[in-house]
């Protein structure tokens, strides 16, 4: 089974809130997922990935939503961003809170990663990478952060009627009528793209904050930090650098000596430490090239020399034989059976 990581006990209740208001008996949800409200109702309560799924998945049901992800974003609040919804909030401009969103989000969960990819024309495409593979969960996930965020920074940038540019989703329209899209982002919304993200420009980057304040700033970082320590001692180095491999894909294919930079490693300890846990680069890249190829088969119809492409393999060929050694089958094998189930 897929590792899906922990969330944070603040990121829990936002779906719960929802949920609560839609008429869904959350207490019954709650027990069936295994959860105790004690769990996550402490301030560093943290719930593991696989009973949140099973929760989302019981939540979204019950309430009968087919958007049950995009209208969760409604109760969106700092909070729900634990500390780094208030980091976010003493910040400058929307460019500083992202970047120190991108640094801290770990604290919100292990749902995903960030990162900002360039666009011609000084435009750039903030981008989130899904850690959970099944639908409907990875679908709900996906509009709920795209559409968090979209209303979080309205919000704190005391600008309610800025807009992205687009909103790309990686998945089809779940959906025929799109006016809910429209209500929420006020933009063209664009299905069945190579990956999900806000498009916007640097212009709206640089928007000033409505209340910034470096020195609370600094404070709530110093804390942040702290918090970040205490859950990065809790992962091995192969499982961050699986973290940081994720996230840079979307951008472009890292090499071994950009890795142990990243981590203020020589490239011969990167080797050492990693062998010491059983592993090495090569294996932890080809396990996350693997899944992500493998979301790309299940949830788009991305063609595979183009999935080959993106993942920095050589040829299509190159990629079809790894898929089989590792599958046993093709691409295009597994993608059929999968939709299939």
């Amino acid at each position: 089974m897929t590792d899906l990581g922990h969330i944070s006990g603040a990121a829990v209740f936002q779906y719960l809130a929802h949920a609560e208001t839609v008429g869904v008996d959350i207490k019954a949800g709650l027990s069936f997922a295994g959860i105790s409200r004690n769990e996550i109702a402490q301030p560093e309560g943290r719930v593991d990935g696989i009973r949140f799924e099973q929760l989302l998945n019981w939540l979204s049901d019950k309430s009968g939503d087919p958007l049950f992800g995009l209208h969760t974003s409604s109760h969106v609040q700092p909070g729900s961003y634990s500390v780094m919804g208030y980091i976010a909030m003493s910040s400058n401009t929307i460019f500083e809170a992202y970047d120190k969103m991108v640094r801290y989000e770990k604290l919100v969960g292990d749902m995903g990663v960030s990162n900002a990819i360039a666009l011609p024309g000084s435009r750039f495409a903030i981008h989130w990478e899904c850690r959970y593979p099944r639908q409907p969960v990875r679908r709900h996930l996906i509009e709920n952060v795209l559409a968090s965020w979209v209303r979080y920074v309205r919000w704190l940038a005391d600008a309610e009627q800025m807009s992205p540019l687009e909103i790309w989703f990686e998945h089809s329209a779940p959906v025929s009528d799109l006016t809910d899209y429209r209500a929420v982002f006020n933009c063209p919304i664009r299905f069945d793209q190579p990956y999900s993200a806000v498009v916007t420009d640097l212009s709206t980057l640089l928007l000033p904050m409505r209340q910034p304040d470096s020195l609370l700033c600094s404070t709530l970082e110093a804390h942040a930090q702290t918090a970040l320590s205490r859950l990065s001692d809790d992962d091995s180095l192969s499982q961050r650098i699986k973290y940081y491999l994720h996230a840079s894909m979307a951008n472009q294919l890292p090499r071994k000596e950009q890795t142990a930079q990243a981590f203020e490693l020589t490239e011969r300890t990167l080797h050492r430490r990693l062998k010491a846990e059983g592993t090495s680069w090569q294996q932890l890249l080809d396990e996350v090239r693997l899944t992500i190829a493998e979301q790309h088969l299940l949830n788009t119809d991305s063609s595979q020399a183009d999935i080959a492409q993106q993942l920095g393999y050589t040829d299509n060929r190159s990629f079809q034989r790894h898929f089989k050694r590792q599958h046993g089958i093709t691409p295009g094998q597994w993608r059929q059976q999968h939709r299939t189930s």
